[in-house]
């Protein structure tokens, strides 16, 4: 996705002090080596110094937090079988320790680094891929709903969108978008199947002129949601992880009331920053299930239930829910949810405390360098100011000799 996501990680770098190199994808959504890249452009921009290698020397001990907050984790991506296919530009520094190290999974993106732990900053609960991540002793995991943040802004014009209050005749009772049926989303592709036997769906945009591109995502059709009456969200994951990304926060933005296909729990999870759920005028029971097929099933059988009921019973159901949908998108562009999730970040990155120098980790490094580099790392003084001035909580920008 070709959306500028910059200014997010400025904030978040912003946010917490500046202390830490930011790495983040981008693209938005790509997850290659190559496309991970730092919120600091280089030495010239920040340390007015044309010395490469002092800035290399300065980026070793920097603490490295890693935004995979786009897309879920997924650690046998990076593993060192897939490594030659994820780097399509190996640097001369990963083909120099190579030999070296194994399995640094995320940290071959800068090997040199010689913090004892690298920071992720996911957006996914209940994930065996963290547990992945931290059982190696490499990285520390903290989560962060980065999604909320970015939807505020890509659906921001939803708040006085004076279109999404109109009243229009009702197109069909359920609005479901479906546009990847690949990779972890292959799910759909079930519940597109059974979906058939389920009447009263508008399946993608009214709009038919509308070119579903990557960037879709970050769109809403008014129409879509004044003329259904609420969206059935199928979201990137659907196994037992909570990864709610702006497919969620679309409806809620756009004061659409919604099911959501996601982990177990994820209506718990959505009510815990204060957004209202739709019992008991839909049946939420299936938020509980664990089994997925019966989750999906549940989910069809109470779309099925709702049509079948007297028009009257209907119009009900949805008056009620509308209400609700829109107290839900008061907060949604509220203070009271950017300050959720502001402090959220804060506290579940502080939570983690600070990286240290792996000292052991620079030794390996530096004997197994050629003479002639070697003393271009061997100023111990430098180093040791440079590592003093980031524990007193001094940044990279600010560090002078």
């Amino acid at each position: 996705m070709s959306i500028p996501t910059s200014n997010l990680y400025d904030f978040v770098h912003q946010v917490l002090k500046n202390k830490f190199l930011i790495k983040y994808f981008y693209p938005w959504g790509y997850k290659n080596f190559s496309n991970l890249i730092e919120n600091i452009k280089g030495p010239n921009e920040i340390i007015k110094n044309d010395d490469v290698t002092y800035w290399f020397t300065v980026c070793r001990y920097f603490p490295v937090l890693v935004c995979h907050d786009q897309e879920p984790l997924d650690f046998d991506m990076y593993s060192d079988f897939h490594l030659d296919e994820q780097i399509t530009n190996i640097s001369a520094e990963i083909l120099y320790l190579r030999p070296i190290y194994k399995n640094l999974n995320l940290r071959w993106a800068d090997p040199a680094n010689i913090t004892d732990q690298w920071f992720i900053l996911h957006s996914e609960l209940n994930s065996n891929e963290v547990k992945k991540y931290e059982d190696t002793g490499l990285f520390k995991c903290a989560y962060w709903w980065s999604h909320g943040m970015i939807a505020r802004d890509w659906y921001r014009f939803a708040e006085y969108d004076q279109r999404l209050s109109e009243s229009h005749t009702k197109l069909a009772n359920w609005l479901v978008y479906a546009r990847d049926t690949t990779g972890k989303r292959e799910y759909r592709k079930r519940f597109l199947d059974m979906l058939r036997f389920v009447n009263n769906v508008q399946l993608g945009s009214i709009d038919t002129n509308a070119a579903v591109t990557s960037n879709s995502s970050a769109e809403y059709n008014h129409e879509d949601h004044t003329k259904t009456n609420c969206s059935i969200v199928l979201e990137t994951v659907f196994d037992n992880r909570i990864h709610l990304t702006e497919k969620t926060l679309r409806p809620i933005a756009c004061g659409h009331p919604f099911m959501i296909l996601s982990g177990p729990g994820t209506l718990k999870y959505l009510r815990t920053y204060g957004f209202e759920t739709f019992h008991p005028f839909i049946d939420e029971s299936y938020d509980l299930e664990t089994d997925l097929d019966k989750r999906m099933i549940m989910v069809l059988s109470e779309m099925d239930r709702i049509n079948k009921l007297p028009q009257a019973d209907q119009d009900h159901i949805w008056k009620e829910c509308a209400i609700i949908a829109r107290r839900n998108k008061e907060l949604f562009f509220s203070d009271q949810f950017f300050n959720a999730l502001k402090q959220e970040l804060i506290e579940n990155v502080s939570k983690l405390g600070m990286p240290t120098v792996d000292w052991k980790n620079f030794r390996k490094q530096h004997l197994h360098r050629p003479i002639t580099e070697r003393r271009k790392f061997n100023n111990r003084a430098k180093h040791i100011k440079i590592i003093k001035h980031l524990r007193n909580g001094g940044t990279i920008e600010n560090f002078v000799e």
